[in-house]
């Protein structure tokens, strides 16, 4: 694999590509990149002639082995390995450890492995375990073992042992893919920890220095699914620039996780690569279509709904401390919906509009918002099918925009486009 950079804008936001994959040479992937997330080494909800139907575009399949390793042994007596095996040949792929979509667990340290927690339960797996899944998979690049349990919360002997187990895992990773026939020339991203202590993560990428890395990940800030699309910017953002300031300029850099919109570019900004498609799926799970302006070309038809409603928790305000966490998840959960309408909200009942005025996906053109919420309601599958297919098409389309932007540096003008979505749709 090779990353260059062509162009770096006034912001730092970085606009390269990703050539020269062995098993597909001719693929050219523009960063910054939209990974497609898979479970089970598919695309939720949809088939393969489904996702055709939402882009016909080259792209490369992020597949978290923790929804995959109970099947290793079946890939590997196939022998072709996982793209083959789930009829994707034509797309590359790119094997993560966690399902970034997904709440990992916290407080789950073993000495010499990490918890995968899969549908059979946790499953302790140590890197020589973790080499020999990627061997059987083969992969077109793949993430080295991590031990990413940090927080903002974390102690400072947590963020310690986070890095102290992450450098060991990614040297014996490292030691193991040079002796491998297999993954020999399969580039492999090593991963920065520490937290959200500057001094850890500078030790991180120190130590990792010699392994041979073909990129990094960045993480630690967060345990994947719901608290990634509570990150506070202001929190990050001082960590984060000082880790990206010592990180190899021609290396690509990754950041996983359903971040929302705003975070995103603002992650972009600072020169991160590398995204995943969970904010679009966990969107779609909950019954939410994506209306946020994705792009600085059109006018976007404004959004006159009021924010999705949400149940709150069945928390029962016994004293203060419990009423503020009431409170809490009741404005997580506001700012979590602000970038979407909720298709199960009884409002749609009648709304013959498409799901957003304007899109062109299969969904907005064929379905109206009172079809969908009718299969939301009642829980037919074709629901999450079709709003779905909504989300990714809208989410590539978002970062087609993101690289546009970047190459007329006019990050900033999409950035204080949505900024004001925002603000609106709160107000």
């Amino acid at each position: 694999m090779k990353f260059a950079v062509s162009l770096v804008a006034e912001s730092s936001a970085r606009l390269g590509s990703l050539t020269e994959f062995a098993r597909i040479p001719e693929a050219v992937f523009e960063t910054p990149l939209l990974l497609l997330h898979t479970r089970g080494a598919s695309v939720p909800h949809l088939s393969y002639d489904l996702l055709q139907m939402v882009s016909t575009g080259h792209h490369m399949l992020q597949m978290p082995l923790v929804t995959l390793v109970d099947h290793t042994k079946n890939v590997k007596a196939f022998g072709k390995g996982i793209a083959e095996f789930a009829g994707l040949k034509e797309y590359l792929n790119y094997v993560s450890v966690q399902d970034s979509g997904t709440t990992t667990p916290e407080g789950y340290h073993e000495k010499n492995s990490i918890s995968l927690w899969t549908r059979g339960g946790r499953k302790l797996i140590d890197p020589q375990t973790y080499i020999s899944c990627i061997e059987a998979l083969k992969p077109d690049m793949f993430q080295a073992i991590v031990d990413g349990d940090t927080t903002q919360s974390s102690s400072a002997k947590r963020v310690r042992k986070s890095v102290d187990v992450t450098v060991k895992f990614a040297g014996i990773c490292a030691d193991l893919k040079e002796k491998s026939d297999v993954l020999k020339d399969t580039p492999m991203l090593a991963c920065i920890t520490g937290g959200y202590n500057i001094k850890e993560r500078l030790r991180c990428i120190n130590e990792l220095k010699g392994f041979g890395a073909a990129g990094y990940v960045i993480e630690g800030f967060h345990t994947n699914g719901e608290s990634a699309t509570n990150l506070l910017w202001e929190d990050v953002e001082p960590v984060l620039t000082e880790t990206l300031g010592s990180l190899p300029e021609n290396l690509p850099r990754a950041f996983h996780g359903p971040i929302t919109p705003i975070v995103l570019l603002k992650l972009v900004s600072k020169g991160i690569d590398i995204f995943d498609a969970t904010f679009p799926w966990l969107v779609a799970e909950r019954g939410g279509a994506l209306v946020f302006p994705n792009s600085l070309s059109k006018e976007n038809v404004p959004v006159t709904e009021t924010l999705p409603s949400m149940k709150a928790p069945a928390i029962v305000a016994t004293d203060q401390k419990v009423a503020k966490l009431a409170d809490d998840n009741s404005n997580d959960e506001a700012v979590d919906r602000v970038y979407e309408i909720n298709l199960k909200d009884k409002i749609y009942f009648s709304d013959t509009r498409p799901l957003l005025e304007g899109c062109s996906c299969y969904s907005c053109r064929k379905f109206s918002r009172s079809y969908v919420h009718h299969l939301t309601a009642t829980g037919e599958l074709q629901g999450p099918i079709l709003i779905m297919m909504h989300n990714l098409h809208h989410y590539i389309n978002f970062f087609k925009s993101i690289q546009q932007a970047i190459k007329e540096n006019e990050l900033q003008a999409l950035q204080s486009k949505l900024d004001l979505f925002v603000s609106s749709r709160r107000n």
